[in-house]
């Protein structure tokens, strides 16, 4: 049986240095056929190599990685599509399982034991979802009266440090979409600037215990 053919696209070297590593240690019949920053970069090697797998994770400069992802399944029919999700937000990887991506796991899996079963199981057409993930997902059914699932992303995300213009790129959204949502949350929340929002979605919200 032929090796599995997989390319490694993320804009952060140690990421991709990371992945290489544990498939090229695993002993099995998978093989890393290169390393990008971009994927532009992936596109342009796969228009003339076999690789059947594209790991990847959210660090990618697209304004939407769920488009960008999109128009490689389209143009490069089969390719299996993997993602390691760095900040999972639930509306970007609801809308990356129904585009058909074929797994979604966490930074924090212990990907040294399940990288190389999970492609091997997206190669046969089967999806996985990592308990990580899936614990996240389950955490995101049920919101507050007030709260949308945007929103909740969006306070997720500036409590992770990101900008508006991050946050609207890493949603796929406009940066307009991000203000308004910000400003919407100030006012739910009475808070009198961002800073105190964040805060609060700190020391209150604790951003997922909201959805308790």
């Amino acid at each position: 049986m032929a090796n599995i053919q997989v390319v490694i696209v993320s804009a952060t070297a140690l990421t991709r240095a990371g992945l290489k590593e544990i498939i090229t240690q695993s002993g099995t019949q998978i093989e890393v056929a290169g390393l990008f920053e971009s994927l532009a970069e992936a596109d342009a090697f796969l228009n003339s190599h076999n690789a059947r797998v594209l790991i990847t994770d959210e660090s990618l400069h697209t304004a939407n990685m769920v488009k960008a992802l999109k128009r490689q399944m389209e143009v490069h029919p089969g390719l299996v599509v993997i993602l390691v999700m760095q900040r999972p937000t639930a509306s970007v990887a609801q809308k990356l399982i129904a585009l058909g991506v074929r797994a979604l796991l966490h930074k924090d899996d212990d990907l040294g034991n399940t990288l190389n079963y999970t492609v091997q199981t997206a190669v046969k057409g089967n999806m996985t979802i990592s308990p990580l993930m899936a614990e996240f997902l389950d955490q995101s059914v049920a919101l507050p009266a007030k709260i949308t699932q945007r929103d909740l992303d969006t306070l997720q995300l500036l409590t992770d440090g990101m900008e508006t213009k991050e946050i609207a790129a890493h949603l796929g959204v406009t940066y307009g979409v991000v203000n308004r949502t910000i400003n919407r949350l100030l006012r739910i929340y009475n808070a009198q600037n961002v800073p105190q929002l964040v805060l609060m979605a700190h020391q209150i919200l604790k951003v997922r215990k909201q959805l308790d």
